[in-house]
């Protein structure tokens, strides 16, 4: 009995180092794998940069970079150059948008990060809510810090801009005046009576006519002169008067 519990003991002592041993094998191996491995972090690092610098030129706007992550499956080779960034021709810094970084090392590969870029800039936008058709007057007005990446159409940052024109859709307190739900004023109407206001080698005349559509500011406008009923195009330029170049 006695001698049985000593070989016990004994194949048990020889156990130990043999598990200890293949542990060894199978975690040496993975740790070193894992340390060929490219940083997450610093492609992260490396895509931040690239924005900052390619945003560096937009001196009136406030900027601010959000980078997100890679997918943690991902396993990429650890460069043997720096990676280097890069945008998608025609891409706009603004939004959301991917950041392409590169590898060219001796075992080359491209990967894309996800990537939002605010942009704030301190723009026109209505004081309270406003109606379609109402024209605008300065106490319309109110000047407020907003991300434009999110503003359609196009922002005023004066309110000068703004002033005297037409709300073609009704706004929110808040919300941003663009070109698109704005137009100018119409100095012209159809079928009322105009001054047309021609230049001829450097005289200028002027004759009655009636205008044959409504027209703004610097819109092309067909007149029907009263006089010779011939109808010529000219272009509106204040109210009631259309200039035509002879």
């Amino acid at each position: 009995m006695a001698m049985k519990f000593k070989n016990l003991i004994s194949k048990r002592v020889v156990l130990v180092p043999t598990i200890l041993q293949t542990c060894l094998i199978v975690i040496t191996p993975l740790a070193v794998n894992a340390a060929n491995f490219q940083s997450s972090e610093t492609l992260r690092t490396t895509a931040h940069a690239f924005l900052i610098q390619q945003t560096a030129h937009l001196h009136e706007q406030e900027t601010e970079i959000t980078i997100g992550h890679l997918d943690r499956r991902l396993h990429l080779t650890e460069c043997s150059t720096e990676p280097s960034a890069f945008l998608a021709p025609g891409a706009k810094l603004q939004g959301k948008l991917s950041v392409g970084l590169r590898c060219s090392g001796k075992k080359p590969w491209t990967v894309y990060i996800p990537a939002q870029i605010k942009n704030f800039a301190h723009i026109v936008t209505a004081a309270h809510s406003l109606q379609r058709g109402k024209q605008i007057t300065d106490s319309d007005l109110m000047i407020t810090k907003q991300d434009i990446s999110q503003v359609r159409g196009g922002y005023f940052t004066q309110n000068k801009n703004v002033i005297g024109k037409i709300l073609k859709r009704s706004l929110t307190a808040g919300q941003a005046f663009s070109v698109r739900n704005l137009k100018s004023p119409l100095l012209v109407r159809r079928g009322d009576e105009v001054v047309i206001l021609a230049s001829v080698g450097g005289i200028q005349v002027r004759v009655k006519g009636n205008a044959l559509q409504d027209a703004a500011l610097g819109e092309r406008v067909p007149v029907r002169n009263k006089q010779s009923k011939r109808i010529i195009q000219g272009t509106a330029i204040k109210s009631g008067v259309v200039s035509v170049q002879m």
